[in-house]
């Protein structure tokens, strides 16, 4: 632990205290945001008053009312915020929100001292908090994404419960997507509304030529000018207009395996985030949410993870495509495959500085 610094004035010697992350801690029956702190800091602000970081993690919790989707912000960590101050400009501070309470002294070598976060522990903590609270929209995966092959189940509606299997796709003239519901009757998926049905597998079946998406140019490029997501210079203008080239040639492309859409998919979410298009890359990146689960393949689906980890630096995302590629690392002679995605797992740690 830090030790409280020491000032010489005369003949006295005058303890300056540390400014730390206090953990703080609301009373049981507080169940809100940290609206108090808020309010005092923009108090002291407006009348010039020294001020004080304060963090009160939130997430956005998604609830269907009504038939609606709705959004609320929850506390992330149930009654607990950290205040980053001294001890006694936070005793200040409790004279007019007298219920923010420390957490109980803990011994020290030297001393007694409260609980508190070091600045790194809680650089990770924000991290980690931020990929709760920058959840994806709320998105149904639209028609024109499953193909021939596809398995959905039918969450509400008149069908609730039945499994379908789609059967003709958009184009040749068809407007719809239609799909066999229970091997007898055909309906046309634009009568079950989004929302009213999830996606449970994938067409497996069709074989296609892993050329064209295979280009270790492309795949390359991409990868390397993820590195400049977070420089303060940005993005250089010639990897945004390459990243654009890159939507025109494969944005229409519709692949009709798992593996061939999640390769598809890793290619076209870099793009977009590098060209600047945060509306396409959020409705990209809530179908892959949606067809996680149907991936059973499961280096295609630690493509999407890591993919979805290099576009975000989302600790979720690290955390689990880590968890899904531990194993490769024990093995003696993995795939070549399986050495690019450790290769570009390793870089994303490196340039987001996780270890």
């Amino acid at each position: 632990m830090h030790e409280e610094k020491k000032q010489i004035c005369g003949n006295f010697t005058i303890r300056k205290q540390p400014i730390r992350w206090y953990v703080m801690l609301l009373p049981s029956s507080h169940r809100g945001l940290a609206t108090g702190l808020k309010e005092e800091r923009e108090r002291r602000m407006k009348y010039g008053e020294p001020v004080f970081d304060y963090f009160a993690p939130s997430y956005v919790e998604v609830k269907k009312i009504k038939g609606k989707f709705v959004k609320t912000d929850c506390p992330l960590l149930y009654n607990y915020v950290f205040i980053r101050a001294t001890v006694d400009e936070i005793f200040h501070l409790k004279r007019n929100l007298p219920q923010y309470n420390f957490l109980p002294k803990v011994k020290g070598e030297k001393e007694d001292y409260y609980p508190y976060l070091s600045d790194r522990a809680m650089e990770n903590l924000k991290w980690v908090a931020d990929s709760y609270s920058n959840v994806l929209p709320v998105y149904v995966p639209k028609s024109e994404t499953l193909v021939k092959g596809d398995r959905v189940r039918i969450t509400e509606g008149q069908f609730k419960g039945a499994e379908a299997t789609v059967v003709i796709q958009p184009g040749a003239g068809m407007k719809d997507i239609m799909v066999s519901v229970e091997n007898w009757m055909l309906v046309p998926l634009l009568h079950v509304k989004p929302g009213q049905y999830e996606v449970i597998s994938l067409n497996e079946d069709s074989k296609h030529v892993y050329s064209s998406l295979d280009n270790q140019r492309v795949i390359s490029r991409l990868h390397g000018a993820l590195k400049y997501l977070h420089h303060a210079e940005g993005i250089p203008e010639t990897d945004r207009q390459f990243a654009r080239e890159v939507l025109s040639q494969y944005g229409n492309l519709r692949m009709e395996t798992d593996v061939m859409r999640c390769k598809l998919y890793s290619i076209l979410l870099p793009a977009y985030v590098l060209a600047g298009d945060q509306e396409a890359f959020n409705a990209l990146a809530s179908t892959v949410e949606s067809i996680l689960p149907a991936v059973k393949a499961g280096q295609s689906k630690a493509l999407l993870l890591v993919t979805l980890y290099g576009c975000t630096d989302n600790s979720i995302y690290y955390a689990k495509a880590h968890q899904l590629t531990h194993s490769w690392r024990m093995e003696k002679n993995p795939k070549k495959s399986k050495l690019q995605l450790l290769r570009w797992l390793d870089d994303f740690d490196e340039w987001y500085g996780h270890e």
